[in-house]
């Protein structure tokens, strides 16, 4: 009888071993490959702009910091990898509601760092949730839309995901971060329309948003008015609130062909550029690696939102797609609003750069989104 027990206990081990090996084997390494390099360049990045700026906490160690996030994420990003992506499905519902109590939370008891509660402080370090709640949403719209396909071309279900999305952007707009609440719209119409949503619905919505802009321009707190009318005549304000963009234009337009080198920018090193090493940090990779670099940029950027589009089409059920689909839409929404920031063609929203910009809970996010992918690629080999 003992020895039956152990001879299973030996079979059931080596199954689990050969399917631990056989996922290892066919994950798509490049996706990996184009994450971490685009992780490298945000680290050289990081470390230039702030090897002589000093941490709250004393120390100078911006980039030892955001590696320790890389490699923890990467961690994260390869169990994901190793859990069925239809297990992530259970988590749906659990996981959305989790984010609209931690934004309540974060509203009324987060930390406050230039006049917003983003941030809720655990174990002597903070953490944004509302960047696990776009994840959250992706999931859950995902799973919602894969199970009422039938039902999508009626109003109503187009109707319930930006309900659903619509709660968690106000709850963001009141921390105040219109950026992401912009971002959970932006990925709910993508998916939405991915999803076969009829585009007389899309018109729909944005003929709404006009109608009502004069009642969203008067919610709007005074900072992000200004945010808005200097977007179009920076030069209003050159000092004030049209400073930030101003110097972000100059630093990505004197880098040239070739840029300045690493330590070598002026804008970057001399700190006239604001926020360097999060929201403008395309700006100092302008500046420093020129026109070569930002090219390099954004041709990791389109290999890997490329890869994620594939791995939409390929997948093997409407879960998979959507869910491929969100985080793809998810990691486009921000590349294109932050560099189109720095570079003065979107107004300033605060939205990181992925893999690129300083932050622990940003980073997190963005390899769980290639987790997914990962994930969703390998089950497609195996059906």
């Amino acid at each position: 009888m003992s020895n039956n027990i152990n001879s299973s206990r030996l079979i059931s081990g080596k199954s689990f071993f050969n399917r631990y090996f056989r996922l290892v084997k066919h994950i798509d390494y490049s996706i990996v490959f184009l994450a971490l390099g685009l992780c490298i360049l945000g680290l050289l990045i990081i470390y230039s702009s702030t090897h002589q700026e000093i941490m709250a906490d004393g120390t100078t160690q911006f980039a030892k910091r955001q590696l320790i996030s890389i490699l923890s994420s990467l961690l994260i990003c390869f169990l994901i990898t190793m859990i069925d992506y239809h297990e992530v499905a259970k988590i749906a519902i659990p996981g959305y509601i989790l984010s609209i109590i931690l934004l309540i939370y974060v509203i009324y008891f987060g930390k406050e760092i230039g006049g917003a509660r983003r941030w809720i402080q655990l174990a002597g370090r903070e953490f944004q949730p509302a960047e696990f709640a776009k994840i959250a949403l992706i999931i859950f719209l995902s799973d919602f839309l894969s199970r009422q396909k039938d039902k999508l071309p009626d109003l109503v279900y187009f109707s319930l995901p930006l309900l659903f999305a619509g709660i968690l952007m106000l709850l963001s707009y009141k921390q105040p971060d219109l950026g992401t609440a912009i971002v959970f719209f932006a990925i709910t119409l993508l998916i939405v329309f991915i999803a076969g949503i009829r585009w007389q619905y899309i018109i729909i919505v944005f003929l709404t948003i006009l109608s009502l802009f004069p009642i969203t321009w008067s919610l709007l707190k005074d900072y992000q008015r200004n945010r808005l009318i200097l977007f179009l005549n920076p030069e209003r304000d050159p000092l004030g609130a049209g400073y930030n963009i101003i110097q972000s234009k100059v630093a990505i337009g004197s880098g040239g062909f070739l840029g300045k080198g690493l330590f070598s920018g002026i804008q970057s090193q001399l700190k006239f550029l604001p926020s360097q090493h999060t929201d403008f940090v395309f700006a100092v990779l302008g500046e420093e690696l020129g026109f070569i670099g930002a090219l390099l940029l954004l041709t990791f950027f389109i290999l890997l939102l490329w890869k994620g589009i594939r791995i939409a089409q390929e997948a093997p059920d409407l879960f998979g797609s959507f869910l491929a689909a969100g985080v793809t839409s998810f990691l486009f929404v921000q590349i294109f609003i932050n560099i189109g920031m720095s570079m003065g063609l979107m107004p300033a929203t605060g939205l990181p750069l992925p893999f690129i910009s300083y932050g622990g809970t940003f980073m997190v996010s963005n390899f769980i989104g290639i987790g997914l992918l990962l994930n969703i690629h390998v089950r497609s080999i195996f059906v």
